[in-house]
C-alpha cells in the first residue's frame, strides 16, 4: 500500500477547492490501514482538524436510518410491502399534485396506490424536501419550536405529492418520515432506538442528534463554497436547516458525529454488519436486502448524476452497479452515500473495505468523491 498520492489529494487539491479541512479514514477487515487530517478546523483563527472534532454529517445520516428500519423488518415488526397508513393513518387521504403540459400545479387526484415502507426507503414516495412547507412551518409553531419527530412527520402527510407512489426517483424528507417510523413501532424515541441498536452496539460514544454547549465547542467550522469566487465562505458550526426542533430527531440529516464513531458504522457494513468490536447490527441477509438495487432503467436515468452515474440505489444508500460507464474503479457492490457538507462514507462488501471522509464545506462534492474514491483504491492495491 501507498497512501502518498491520497495524502497529496487531501494535502493539496482540496485546498485548491477552497475545502478548508479533512480528516479521512480507511479500515480493512476492521483494522485501520489509514488516517489523515489536512487543514483547518477554523480558517479565520488557523485551528488545525482536531483528532476528536465533530462535523454535521447530513445526509450520511440516512444509512443510520436505513439500518435501524431494516432492523425492523429483520425482526418481523415491519414488512417492505406494508402501507405506511398502517402506522400513520394519516397517510391514507394523502393526494398527488397534477400538472398541466407546462409543468404547473392545476389541482390534486388521489395516488394510484398507497405509500408502501419500501417506499419511503427508497426515494420513491413521491414526497418532496421541502423543509419549509406550511404543513412542517405549522407543527413548529404549535409545538414552541419542539417540532417531535411522529407530529412533524404527521404533518407532512398534509402536504401533496409531487408523483404517484413508486413511479419516480425523488430525493426526499422519506427518510426522516421513516426514522418516526422506527419511534412509532419500536416505542422508544428514536435517536433512543438508534443510540440502544446500533450506536452503543457499535462502541459509537461521540453521535449524537442534538446540540449542546459542549458539542457545539467541539463542530468544526461550516462553511458554503461560492463558486463565483472560488473561495468558501463561513456559516455558524451549529447550523443545520434540517434539524426542525429541539424534540425532532432528523433520520435524514440530523446526526453530529465524529470519524473515529462514524468509520465504526461504516466497518460494520462492510463486514457483514458486524463491528470492530464482534457485535452484530445487521444480518448479512438483511444487509443485502438493504444494498440491492430497487430502480428499474426509468428510475436509474433520473438517479444518475455526474457522481452516482454507474449506482443503483437500495434502502437509504447507492449501490456500485456499473462501474465502467462513470470510470469508476471501486468494486461492484461497493456502497455508502455522503452529506451536504461533504462527509462521505463507502462500504465495501467484497473487500471488507470501509471509508469515511469528513469535512464541513458543501458545493464541491461532483469533484471530490470520485476522485477520492479511485484514489483510495488505486493507493490500496500499491
Amino acid at each position: 500500500m501507498n497512501f502518498q498520492p491520497l495524502k497529496d489529494f487531501l494535502d493539496y487539491y482540496l485546498p485548491m477547492l477552497s475545502v478548508p479541512g479533512s480528516e479521512t479514514v480507511i479500515y480493512k477487515n476492521h483494522e485501520e490501514i489509514f488516517r489523515h487530517r489536512s487543514g483547518f478546523d477554523n480558517i479565520k483563527y488557523c485551528t488545525p482538524v482536531r483528532e476528536n472534532g465533530l462535523y454535521n454529517v447530513y445526509s450520511c445520516s440516512k444509512v443510520v436510518t436505513a439500518v435501524a428500519a431494516t432492523q425492523l423488518i429483520e425482526r418481523g415488526e415491519i414488512v417492505p410491502t406494508d402501507p405506511l397508513y398502517a402506522y400513520f393513518p394519516e397517510y391514507k387521504d394523502i393526494e398527488v399534485k397534477v400538472r398541466d403540459n407546462m409543468g404547473n400545479v392545476i389541482g390534486t387526484e388521489k395516488p394510484s396506490r398507497p405509500i408502501l415502507i419500501r417506499d419511503i426507503l427508497t426515494m420513491t414516495s413521491g414526497m418532496n424536501y421541502n423543509v419549509h412547507s406550511d404543513a412542517i412551518k405549522e407543527v413548529i409553531k404549535n409545538t414552541g419550536g419542539r417540532a417531535p419527530t411522529v407530529d412533524v412527520c404527521k404533518a407532512i402527510a398534509k402536504e401533496p405529492l409531487e408523483y404517484h407512489p413508486g413511479t419516480h426517483y425523488l430525493y426526499s424528507i422519506s427518510l426522516d418520515v421513516a426514522g418516526g417510523l422506527v419511534e412509532v413501532v419500536s416505542g422508544m424515541r428514536f435517536s433512543q432506538y438508534v443510540k440502544e441498536n446500533i450506536f452503543d452496539p457499535l462502541g459509537m460514544k461521540d453521535s449524537y442528534y442534538h446540540i449542546t454547549p459542549e458539542i457545539k465547542d467541539r463542530m468544526a467550522v461550516q462553511y458554503n463554497y461560492d463558486e463565483k469566487n472560488g473561495t468558501c465562505v463561513e456559516i455558524p458550526s451549529d447550523a443545520n436547516v434540517y434539524r426542525l426542533g429541539s424534540e425532532f430527531d432528523s433520520g435524514g440529516a440530523g446526526i453530529v458525529s465524529s470519524v473515529n464513531d462514524f468509520i465504526l458504522l461504516a466497518d460494520a457494513l462492510a463486514n457483514g454488519g458486524v463491528g470492530k468490536n464482534g457485535n452484530r447490527i445487521l444480518s448479512s441477509y438483511g444487509l443485502k436486502l438493504m444494498t440491492t438495487n430497487v430502480y428499474d432503467e426509468a428510475k436509474l436515468k433520473e438517479f444518475w448524476s455526474d457522481y452516482n452515474t454507474g449506482y443503483g440505489y437500495g434502502y437509504g444508500v447507492r449501490v456500485n452497479m456499473q462501474p465502467q460507464i462513470s470510470g469508476n474503479i471501486a468494486p461492484v457492490g461497493e456502497f455508502g452515500w455522503d452529506g451536504a457538507r461533504l462527509c462521505y462514507l463507502s462500504a465495501d462488501p467484497q473487500s471488507s473495505i470501509a471509508v469515511f471522509h469528513a469535512e464541513h464545506m458543501g458545493g464541491v462534492h461532483k469533484v471530490v468523491i470520485p476522485r477520492l474514491r479511485n484514489l483510495i483504491y488505486s493507493c490500496i492495491e500499491y
